[in-house]
């Protein structure tokens, strides 16, 4: 239920201390499991999106804020929500060149496995909320990528 900004020049010398914050994303509650999955930075690297597997929601999570080891880091949380009513399951992102949009997939991991279930959100960074759902996109996708024309 939490994710770790890690220092890559502290990691690699290996002298301890890369781990350099760390945000409870998904809830508030510290014990409950949210599966935080597939991270993207904004290109500006001022925020995180994180999807929350078990949550069914999306964190966005302040660089700036977690480094200062402000507790309140996870600037946003968006719901998220399926049009047949089940559970999202998000995994994977991507964000936009531009930095103004987000891209979750989601799907669940449950039978009948040869149907497409497999969802896309567009969130929209500035509103913090969910603005289109692509349907039918694969079972379960985890990893994404946006190209722009």
């Amino acid at each position: 239920n939490t994710i770790s900004v890690i220092d890559v020049d502290r990691a690699s010398t290996a002298t301890g201390g890369a781990e350099v914050a760390r945000v409870l994303v998904g809830t508030v509650d510290r014990l409950e499991q949210t599966h935080p999955l597939i991270p993207s930075v904004t290109p500006d690297g001022r925020e995180v999106v994180v999807p929350n597997v078990r949550a069914n929601n999306v964190s966005i999570v302040s660089m700036e804020r977690a480094l200062a080891g402000d507790p309140k880091a996870e600037v946003a949380r968006i719901p998220l929500v399926r049009p047949d009513g089940q559970p999202v399951r998000p995994k994977g992102s991507a964000i936009t060149a531009d930095g103004r949009y987000a891209v979750t997939s989601g799907g669940p991991s449950s039978p009948p496995f040869s149907q497409e279930l497999g969802h896309l959100y567009v969130i929209d960074l500035r509103s913090r909320s969910a603005v289109a759902t692509v349907t039918g996109v694969g079972h379960e996708p985890y990893g994404l990528a946006i190209v722009e024309r």
